[in-house]
């Protein structure tokens, strides 16, 4: 036996209550998912509406020729 399966079955021989249980399973999605990972969801940005390419023209008076679209 390697030293992953004793952990395995000692964990699962442990007696526990709902409390501690649900405490094993965050922990165990949380390192299967990884750490890294949870903190990138919880801090992304929504994309910026700077990106959209038409709102990166100027807008206003003269910024257009006349008779609409630049060619």
């Amino acid at each position: 036996m390697n030293l992953q399966q004793i952990g395995v079955d000692e964990l699962l021989q442990k007696e526990m209550n709902r409390k501690d249980f649900l405490k094993h399973v965050g922990i165990g999605l949380v390192a299967l998912t990884g750490i890294s990972a949870a903190a990138k969801a919880l801090l992304q940005q929504p994309t910026s509406a700077s990106n959209h390419k038409s709102l990166q023209q100027p807008m206003g008076y003269g910024s257009m020729p006349y008779g609409g679209a630049k060619r």
